[in-house]
Parts: C-alpha cells; sequence; structure tokens
C-alpha cells in the first residue's frame, strides 16, 4: 500500500512518516521545502520507500498528478502556533477531496483539534474558553469549516482524528479514544502516539465518518 503525506515536514507530519517508516509503508510526501526534512532522521527506510514531492496543497491541479499510484491520503496539515487567518484546512481540504476523487482514492485521515467542540465537556473552563481558544481562534474556525465539508461528504471514507494538547514527549502506546468528545480526564497527548493512532487506522474501519478525540 502506497500513503500519501500531506504536512510531513511539521512537527505532527514528521512523526507521522517516521511510523509510517517503521510499519514499513510505501509513502509519497508532499513537502513545500524537501530540505526542511532529512530522512536519515527518521529511521531505517528501505530504498525507494519514501518519495518526496515539492508542492503545496493550494495547487489543486499538480494534486490531482500527485496522488496518482496512492491508496489513501493522510493530512498532517497544520499552522503550528501560528494564529493568522488561515484555509489551509478548509480551502486546502477541498482540493484534497477533489483530487481523490479524480484518483479515486477513497480513505482520507484528517486532523483538526479537540478544543472546537464547544459542546464537550471537558473542554469548558475559564483557562480553555478565555485564553487558548481566542489565541488560536482563527486557526479553530478553519478547522471547524473543514469538519462542516467533512460532513457533507459521504463518497470518501474519512477520519478527523481530534488530539487534545500536543507534546513531544515519547511514543508510549498508551492512550484512550472516544468519539468527538475527550475521554474523561484527558488533557494532552504525544504527537509520537497521535501518530500512531493515526497509523493504526489505514487498516481500520473502527471511526469512518466519525471525529475521535485522542487523549492519555
Amino acid at each position: 500500500m502506497k500513503i500519501f503525506l500531506l504536512g510531513a515536514t511539521g512537527s505532527t507530519g514528521r512523526e507521522v512518516l517516521k511510523r509510517l517508516i517503521k510499519e514499513n509503508y510505501n509513502v509519497k510526501a508532499l513537502v513545500r521545502n524537501p530540505t526542511n526534512l532529512d530522512l536519515k532522521e527518521l529511521g531505517q527506510i528501505e530504498e525507494g520507500q519514501v518519495e518526496l514531492i515539492t508542492g503545496g496543497v493550494f495547487e489543486p491541479e499538480k494534486l490531482k498528478e500527485h496522488f496518482k499510484g496512492c491508496d489513501l491520503v493522510i493530512s498532517a496539515l497544520g499552522t503550528g502556533t501560528n494564529n493568522n487567518y488561515t484555509e489551509i484546512y478548509s480551502e486546502g481540504g477541498r482540493n484534497i477531496l477533489a483530487a481523490m476523487r479524480i484518483t479515486k482514492i477513497k480513505k482520507l485521515i484528517t486532523i483538526t483539534a479537540g478544543l472546537i467542540d464547544m459542546s464537550d465537556p471537558s473542554t469548558d473552563n475559564f483557562f480553555l474558553n478565555r485564553i487558548i481558544r481566542p489565541n488560536f481562534n482563527k486557526v479553530y474556525y478553519d478547522q471547524t469549516r473543514w469538519e462542516t465539508i467533512l460532513d457533507d461528504t459521504d463518497d470518501i471514507q474519512w477520519i478527523c482524528v481530534r488530539p487534545t494538547y500536543l507534546t513531544n514527549k515519547a511514543y508510549t502506546g498508551k492512550y484512550r479514544i472516544q468519539d468527538r468528545h475527550t475521554p474523561k480526564g484527558g488533557k494532552r497527548i504525544s504527537r509520537a502516539d497521535l501518530a500512531d493512532f493515526i497509523v493504526s487506522q489505514i487498516d481500520s474501519n473502527a471511526y469512518i465518518h466519525k471525529k475521535p478525540v485522542i487523549a492519555y
């Protein structure tokens, strides 16, 4: 199976790529600048296992060509700590879906955030409502638009993973998952464990058209 990965140079995308390599998947990774990704740091790589492609999600015609020959798409696109206005999730997501339809790829795993669901009682507190959400309101707004697009998409087998607060701590393999809302008492998850869950969904249908929240 060949996986197409977007966002491989980001902190989360790098962990996803590392996990894909460890699980012996063949990967096409779309990156804006290949010099930002040192494959030697990601573990033992078989010859031809990873193909880096220069480009971006806002190049829809090129995206259709890039997707050819792939079986599944993982989007780890994000904005990091930047809260500038963005359409990387919504418009980028539309471009991904359009390219998938042209190339007949049926499954997408994407990422938003647990904090965008205002109905989640686990995230209803002063600190999150008055400090975190306002500081990332533009990013959360676009993530919400992306989820709305996914809600109206039934021809693609999408899984929208909602991580809690992300850390750079080591992989544990021990975490909890709950659809839509945060597991009770859960507050954070490492990018390595998030990557583990994402890659585990490649061969799983447990969360098709669902929004699993991941936390310890």
